[in-house]
């Protein structure tokens, strides 16, 4: 089987809400997004078979996956994309860094080789130890009247995992994760993310304050030294995420002890054969995952559905439905949802068809 052609497509995603605050390493450490851009990979073979996959890195002018995809389709045209490994190797060789187009392409070759084997593609990744992975939900409210609502609101949905948009005054995001910890029910878990926004001393601050608290925080500072420093001085668990980039920084967290939870991203890590990889030796040291990616529709949690039920259930903290947080599609039908929890698909491949009529036409075509 060879690659024959490659279509890449674009497509805005309005977030569903009044705009999503990120964490990133600018001076300002913060940014405000309402759309998304995603990227979408379809690659078809020269056996009539077509694999798709999906990346949206943050932001609405971020390029994405766009500017490696001339390299990248070079290198791929003709090659076999059911040698995963291969193809991984190949990519790595065509070009460096660009993590977004390769987790695009690396996840329609997972796609293809799903269907090529008749499976779906969590039997591909080991089997289903997860039947129907818990949500979270980030409560993106910060008054306390509206965060009750926000938490009725999911609670009643079946979520059991409520995230908090801290990091920005230690004392507002002391009092924000007192209350919410004050209103959550028992066997409910609330963590707040702080996306690297807080300084070394208003991470200590907020961490000493809330030291009581059953929480967890998550990702308080830029580097992985100052996280390191927080951990130290706190009884609080830790979550990992922007800094969790590749497998040497899984084996370095591990030999550390710093977190109780690391958050694998396949658009982060490079696509799902890295990931993979990352989460099982994450998972073999017994520490906790979630498993997701950066933002998307319904292609990219389509892939996640698999990622997440090939996780075994004691050590998989959470995920999340990322085309549920858009008003626009990428892909049909979406991986099921109830009760607070994910499911994947059991067709071959990763079960999701691109929404071609929301697509429109391609950007490039590579034969």
């Amino acid at each position: 089987m060879k690659i024959t052609r490659i279509s890449v497509f674009r497509k805005g995603l309005p977030y569903r809400g009044s705009g999503l605050a990120v964490g990133d390493r600018t001076a300002e450490r913060t940014r405000i997004f309402d759309t998304f851009n995603s990227t979408i990979v379809m690659i078809d073979t020269d056996a009539g078979l077509r694999g798709c996959g999906e990346s949206c890195p943050w932001g609405a002018s971020n390029l994405g996956a766009l500017p490696a995809m001339p390299g990248l389709a070079d290198a791929l045209l003709g090659k076999d994309p059911r040698e995963l490994h291969k193809i991984e190797r190949i990519m790595d060789a065509a070009i460096e860094g660009h993590s977004y187009a390769k987790s695009a392409v690396d996840m329609a070759c997972w796609d293809i080789l799903g269907k090529s084997a008749g499976m779906p593609v969590y039997m591909l990744l080991g089997g289903k130890l997860c039947d129907g992975a818990p949500l979270y939900r980030c409560v993106m409210e910060q008054e306390h009247d509206k965060i009750r609502d926000e938490m009725a609101q999911y609670r009643a949905a079946g979520y059991k995992y409520f995230k908090l948009r801290v990091g920005i005054e230690p004392e507002r995001d002391i009092a924000l994760i007192r209350f919410a910890a004050g209103i959550a029910q028992p066997g409910e878990i609330v963590y707040a993310d702080a996306n690297c926004r807080w300084t070394l001393h208003d991470a200590l601050k907020v961490a000493r304050a809330v030291d009581d608290l059953d929480v967890m925080i998550e990702q308080p500072c830029l580097t992985y030294e100052e996280c390191l420093h927080v951990r130290s001085r706190t009884n609080l668990s830790m979550k990992l995420d922007e800094l969790v980039t590749d497998h040497s920084m899984a084996e370095r967290l591990t030999q550390d002890m710093i977190a109780d939870v690391a958050c694998v991203k396949m658009a982060r890590i490079g696509g799902l054969t890295k990931a993979r990889r990352i989460r099982d030796y994450l998972v073999d040291h017994g520490i906790k995952v979630v498993t997701e990616c950066m933002m998307g529709g319904e292609i990219v949690s389509a892939a996640v559905s698999h990622f997440a039920a090939s996780t075994p259930a004691e050590l998989l903290f959470n995920t999340t439905d990322l085309h549920a947080y858009n008003t626009e599609s990428t892909g049909t039908p979406a991986p099921p949802t109830s009760g607070g929890r994910l499911y994947c698909h059991d067709k071959p491949g990763l079960g999701v068809d691109p929404d071609l009529e929301s697509l429109g036409d391609p950007v490039a075509i590579y034969e």
